[in-house]
Order: structure tokens, then sequence, then C-alpha cells
């Protein structure tokens, strides 16, 4: 079952658990809020008050516990003074790399008391309960619409925009180099990177490559614009006037590739096995309305400009930590079930990850726009979703070593998870309290770095960061960053 692949994934580095935050300006009625949870969550969905055992034929199943205890799932915490951003990060840096028992309910609640003056809950759950969306739903099920209790309307979530594939334009990313000035000094890292490239070659040989043309062209200047000059124009050219039917070709072209030979992930700061340190940072929210301004002046989406703010961020810390890096990928979870309003109690994952190529060497936020763009429409209009859930099904029926292997041959051609949650855009109420903030951040596995967040709600955008402490150093530079692109990018709108 789908369920039973993200329960193999764990590593003592990287774990499959989900965390989420909320948090409230006032104190919460920790009574109140437990009653709650035991109403809507507990007594409602078996798999909170189940555990995992494996079958005579070594499958995984869900059991339950009529003895399951749901105040053993609390854990109380107050934090350290001042009480602020820097205090509950920590706490949430430290839990990422607490293991769930397989004996008991794979979940838990941190209530935490003293964030600024109010409280704030990490809800910790195993991926093999539920998928993303599926998980946002249960979360908002302890929610209200009012301090009185009126419960929040559900309805499915409303589309930002409508996809669509733009019309082809020249690839920034296939132009010039321009990296010299980031050449990492020193034979030590020369050689770590030269160690990194041929275990590359093997897992991923186009990002291999990609690496070798991009330390290349930082060392020497690159000679591959010119090369590829003819085809561009080519491509340009052929596209113009295709049928309707034919522009799924090219995304599922770059799904074939992908899966075959690899992705455009340069082997670069991050590059490494991560460790037993985690971090998680957030930056103050953006407005969604000047967001979504943005986004029509550009005429783009809401999402386009969002993972563009994510590039242009990644190139920032780049450059400050004065590494070469050309592209790095993403894996992007996409559901694939249609929203449910009635919630079933039986959870489970339906989603696949495809991932997306990001250029981090362009110095201009419109291009790098023009290049998420194009590379978001070539996903949607192909079928590389449908298609990695195959693969995932697949791998899910392997044996135990060749699912390892599997599993972290294709997690390791990303650099992380990158999530964007449209959650509600009105105010919500948890036991009385009405919650000023969300975040959340999905597991890693292999050696992934980073699980990169957005989530909206309220009229907000926030925006959040968990990491590897040892591979990711300064991690707070990257949400900061993300802040910095959006005005850039917002000082080209108009």
């Amino acid at each position: 079952m789908q369920d039973a692949l993200w329960l193999e994934m764990d590593k003592p580095g990287n774990l499959m658990v989900v965390d989420s935050l909320f948090w409230t300006a006032t104190p919460v009625d920790w009574d109140r809020f437990r009653d709650l949870v035991k109403e809507r969550l507990w007594d409602r969905f078996p798999v909170f008050r189940s555990v995992v055992v494996r079958g005579e034929d070594d499958g995984w199943y869900w059991e339950e516990q009529d003895d399951a205890d749901l105040e053993a799932r609390y854990e109380r915490a107050v934090l350290p003074e001042p009480g602020g951003d820097a205090e509950l990060q920590d706490l949430i840096s430290a839990q990422r790399v607490v293991p769930l028992d397989r004996g008991e309910p794979l979940w838990r609640a941190v209530l935490v008391d003293g964030f600024h003056g109010g409280g704030a809950v990490l809800f910790r759950t195993h991926h093999a309960i539920a998928d993303g969306i599926r998980m946002v739903q249960v979360t908002l099920s302890v929610f209200d619409a009012s301090p009185d209790g009126t419960a929040v309307p559900v309805h499915p979530a409303r589309r930002r925009e409508t996809p669509r594939v733009p019309a082809p334009a020249p690839d920034p990313t296939d132009g010039p180099l321009s990296l010299v000035s980031q050449v990492r000094s020193g034979a030590t890292s020369v050689a770590s990177t030269s160690l990194q490239l041929a275990h590359s070659a093997v897992t991923n040989p186009v990002g291999a490559a990609h690496t070798a043309l991009t330390l290349s062209g930082s060392l020497s200047g690159s000679l591959v614009g010119a090369v590829r000059s003819g085809a561009r124009s080519a491509r340009d050219l052929g596209s113009r006037g295709v049928p309707p039917f034919v522009t799924g070709v090219p995304g599922d072209v770059d799904t074939a590739r992908k899966l075959v030979l690899g992705t455009r992930n340069d082997n670069t700061r991050w590059t490494g096995t991560v460790g037993p340190r985690k971090a998680v940072a957030w930056s103050p929210p953006l407005p969604l309305d000047h967001v979504k301004a943005v986004a029509h002046d550009h005429d783009a989406t809401v999402n386009d400009v969002l993972v563009t703010c994510v590039a242009e961020s990644l190139r920032a810390y780049l450059q400050q930590h004065r590494a070469v890096c050309r592209s790095v990928t993403w894996d992007v979870p996409v559901n694939l079930k249609p929203f449910d309003p009635d919630l079933p109690v039986e959870l489970g994952n339906s989603f696949a990850l495809v991932q997306l190529e990001l250029p981090t060497d362009i110095d201009d936020p419109v291009r790098t726009l023009e290049v998420v763009r194009r590379r978001m429409g070539r996903i949607k209009g192909g079928h590389e979703a449908v298609v990695d859930f195959g693969v995932q099904a697949a791998i899910s029926r392997m044996s135990t070593r060749l699912y390892r292997f599997t599993i972290d041959l294709l997690a390791n051609r990303a650099i992380g998870v990158l999530t964007n949650v449209p959650g509600p855009q009105m105010p919500l109420y948890v036991a009385g309290q009405k919650v000023e903030g969300m975040m959340g951040w999905a597991p890693l596995t292999a050696d992934q770095v980073m699980s990169f967040t957005i989530y909206s709600y309220d009229g907000k955008v926030f925006v959040g960061i968990a990491a590897d402490a040892g591979l990711v150093p300064e991690h707070g530079q990257i949400v900061d960053g993300f802040a910095d692109a959006f005005r850039r990018l917002s000082q080209h709108a108009g």
C-alpha cells in the first residue's frame, strides 16, 4: 500500500514526520483544546488510535488499539525567556529528529506556553497516516470559525488562477554562465566536489554533467551558449502553431529524462550526508493581496511568483556563501484525488512527487519568473504526476533492499521538498482563541537537506524552512532572502 511506502522511508537523519505548527496571541485553555482533539480527531479517525503492525506477508497494516491512551500523545513545554521566534524554532528543531514510537499511534502534539505571551501547538504526524491535503483538512477540523465554536465551513479550495502554458521563450539558464566570482576556494572544496561528482555520475548523470558544466564555466567561461543557440532557435520555431494535443509532449519528455537520466540538480554548498542537527526558521508574513497584484502585473500566477522568490532566495544564499550552482531541483507534492468535503475516516496517501528544476544563476527576477512559468507549464501540461504515482506504487512492492536503494537514488536528485499550501483565507479560532499564524514542514528522506514551505492563511503568506544545520549554515538567510526577492520582483512590476 502507498502508506507503507512512506512508513519505510524513515532514516535517522531524516524522519518521515510532518511537523505542523499554529500559534495564538493569547494563552490556550489546554483542557478545552484536548476535548476538541478527542471529539474531532481521536473519536472520528481510527488511524489516530491505531498502530502499525507487520503481517505474515511482510506487509504493514493499521491495527486499532482499544486501550490506546490519548493523554500519552501530548507533551507540554514552556519556552524559556524571552519566548520569541528563536526559542520556538529551537524547540521545533530538536523535535525534528525525535522518531515516533512504532508501538504507539504515529502522532504526537507538543502544547507550548509562553510564545510571545500566547500559545502554540506543534502537531507531529507520520506521513504514513495521510497526505498533505488530508492533513490540512484534519487540522482545520480542530479549528472554529468564531470564538464561540461555530464550525468551519468546508468547501473545496479555490484555485488561485487557472493554470496555463505560456508561449515558449528562450531559456535564460541556457545562456553564458556568470558565476566566476562565486568559485569556492581551496583544495579541500575541489576534492570534495570531485568525490560528489563521481558519486552523482552514477546516481544522477544529468545532475553530474550539469554540475561539471557549471564548475568549468565558472572557472574558464562558458562555451555552451553558442552551441545551444541553434537548437534553441529551432525549438522556438518548431513550437509555434503546435496542435493542442501535442502540448503535453515537452512535459512528458522532461518526465522521461528525469526518471531515466536524472535532474538538473548541481552539487554545491549543501551537498553531502545529512547529520543529526536540524534548524528551523520563518520570516514575517507577506500580504497575499500584494502577491496577487505582483502576479497580475507580470501576467503570472501567484504560485509562479512565490516559486520564483524561492529560486531567487536560494541564488542569494549561494552567492553569500561563495558557492557555485546553476540549478536546483525540488520534489513538489501534487494531490491526485479530488477534494472530498466529507473527509472520509480512512485518510491515506494519494499524491505524487513531481520534480521542479529551478535556476539559481539569473540575476534578474523577471527572467527567473519566465523560466519558472515555462517549467511549471511543462509539468502541468504533461503527465509527470500520474507517471510518478505509478513509479511510487511499483517501488512500494520491491524488496526492502532494492526499495531503499531506489528511494535514495530518486530522492537525492532533489535538494528537498517544496510545498505551497493555500490555507483558509478567514481568521480561525481554537478553544476560543484566534489563530495568528500557521506553518508546516514536509518530511525529507535520503540526504535531502531542506523542507521549504509557503503557507497562506487569513490574507497573509508565511514562509518557512527546515534544514540540516551542518549542510545549510545560517539557514535564516534563505527565508530572509525570500522577502528580499519579492521586493525585487515588486519593483519590476507595473
